[in-house]
C-alpha cells in the first residue's frame, strides 16, 4: 500500500510540475481483432464512423499494428484539443450502443495493461519536425519511478543537437496521462517507406557530439540506462479508410 501511494504521489506531482497550458490531449483505445473477424471488424469501424464521428471534434483516427508485441491490433485515436474538449462531446449512448452490437463481437479482451482508453498529451517543446505520415516506427518508454524530469531532460538534449545540427529527423514526444500504460512516454517517428528505418548521416550519435561535445553520446547512453526500465518498438499504419479525419 505505501508503495502504491507513493507510486500515486510521484504521478501526480510530475503532472503538476510539467504542466502545460491548453495541452493537446489525444484519446486512444487498442482493439484486438478475433481471428478471421476482421472483414466483420473493419465493416463494423466503418459503419461507426458514419454514424457518430463525422461531425467535427467527433472525428477519428484509425492505425494498424504492422509489427511488434501487438502485431494486428488496431489503435483508435479522438481529440487533439485540450481536457476541456471531453467535457464537451460528453457520451453517447447510441454511440456505446452500437459499438457492443457491431464491434464488440469481433474483438478479443486485451491484456489488462493495454485495457480500456488513455489520453495522451503531446509534448511540443521535445518534438522536432514532426509531419503526419501513413507509416511510423513508435516507440514506448517505461522509467522507473520518479524519472520523468530526467527523461525529459534527455529529450530535451536530443531535440537540441538535432536544432544545432539541422538534422532531417522527424518526431513527436508524448507523455501517457491516464487510462492504460499511464506514465509512459511515447515517441512518433514519420516514416514515408520502411527504407526510412536505414541509419541517416550524419549519425544520432555523430549529431549529439558534434552539438553537446565529444563524449557526450556515452553519457546520454548512461543516463537512460539509469532512468529506463523497458522500451518497446512498433510501426503501425494510418488506416484512412477507416478514419474521418488526417
Amino acid at each position: 500500500m505505501i508503495k502504491y501511494i507513493r507510486f500515486i504521489f510521484f504521478t501526480t506531482f510530475l503532472a503538476m510540475v510539467f504542466a502545460q497550458d491548453k495541452p493537446t490531449v489525444y484519446r486512444g483505445v487498442y482493439i484486438k481483432p478475433k481471428a478471421g473477424m476482421i472483414e466483420k471488424l473493419e465493416n463494423g469501424f466503418k459503419d461507426h464512423n458514419k454514424k457518430f464521428h463525422t461531425k467535427k471534434d467527433h472525428e477519428v483516427i484509425s492505425f494498424q499494428m504492422i509489427s511488434g508485441p501487438r502485431y494486428g491490433w488496431y489503435l483508435r485515436v479522438t481529440g487533439g484539443n485540450d481536457w476541456s474538449h471531453f467535457d464537451k462531446i460528453g457520451s453517447n449512448p447510441e454511440d456505446a450502443k452500437h459499438w457492443a452490437k457491431y464491434i464488440l463481437p469481433y474483438t478479443e479482451p486485451v491484456p489488462m495493461k493495454d485495457a480500456g482508453p488513455f489520453h495522451a498529451v503531446y509534448l511540443p517543446d521535445l518534438s522536432y519536425n514532426y509531419e503526419t505520415t501513413i507509416l511510423s516506427r513508435v516507440r514506448t518508454v517505461t522509467l522507473k519511478h520518479a524519472m520523468g524530469r530526467r527523461f525529459r531532460a534527455f529529450r530535451q538534449k536530443i531535440k537540441e543537437a538535432d536544432v544545432k545540427t539541422k538534422s532531417k529527423s522527424r518526431y513527436a514526444i508524448y507523455y501517457i496521462d491516464d487510462g492504460a500504460n499511464a506514465g509512459n512516454y511515447v515517441e512518433i517517428y514519420p516514416m514515408d517507406k520502411w527504407e526510412d528505418l536505414n541509419p541517416s548521416l550524419p549519425s544520432w550519435s555523430e549529431r549529439i557530439d558534434k552539438a553537446h561535445g565529444a563524449g557526450a553520446t556515452d553519457k546520454l547512453l548512461e543516463e537512460i540506462s539509469k532512468i529506463g526500465t523497458n522500451r518497446t518498438s512498433e510501426v503501425r499504419k494510418r488506416r484512412l479508410d477507416l478514419s474521418t479525419s488526417n
